[in-house]
């Protein structure tokens, strides 16, 4: 039985020219071997076998890139003008400053803390400068009680001691 395929993303969808590569990819092969096999033909003679094979990568990287680099669905020339852009053009004019993850919930914490602890100090002066006003009412309470106390023997109230 015969199988075709067929690619999920219809976008991404590219039609192969001659070897398996795009038209792109096959004019950035033939670019790249046009430049960099005269130049090592030529150069190993004047530079050396080492050095010409390093020039010759360094120069094909960038020309085979061409073809078959993409990055986000840009192509490399709309990769390197963003680049471009985003380090000399227009650079960004943020510092960085490092802070601890968290920075901001520590001095948070921090102020409630402090307003707690003034808190904390102005109910406990309060609660000092009401304590001796407190006592006092308090024993007065106390006396009161007492005196009802000694009225209240046999469980009856005065008036009804009285009464009777």
């Amino acid at each position: 039985m015969i199988e075709i395929k067929i690619p999920k993303e219809i976008t991404e969808y590219k039609e192969k020219f001659l070897f398996g590569l795009t038209v792109r990819q096959f004019f950035s092969v033939a670019v790249a071997l046009a430049i960099c096999v005269p130049l090592y033909i030529f150069g190993k003679d004047y530079l050396g076998d080492d050095a010409t094979s390093w020039l010759v990568i360094l120069i094909a990287v960038p020309v085979f890139g061409f073809g078959f680099v993409k990055y986000n669905g840009m192509t490399f020339e709309q990769l390197l003008v963003v680049l471009y852009r985003q380090k000399w053009k227009e650079p960004q004019k943020r510092k960085y400053i490092e802070l601890p993850v968290f920075w901001n919930f520590r001095e948070e914490m921090n102020a409630n803390e402090l307003a707690k602890k003034k808190e904390y100090i102005k109910y406990s002066k309060r609660k000092a400068a009401a304590a001796p006003k407190a006592a006092k009412s308090n024993n007065k309470k106390k006396v009161l009680k007492i005196e009802e106390n000694k009225d209240n023997k046999g469980g009856k109230d005065k008036k009804q001691r009285k009464g009777n």
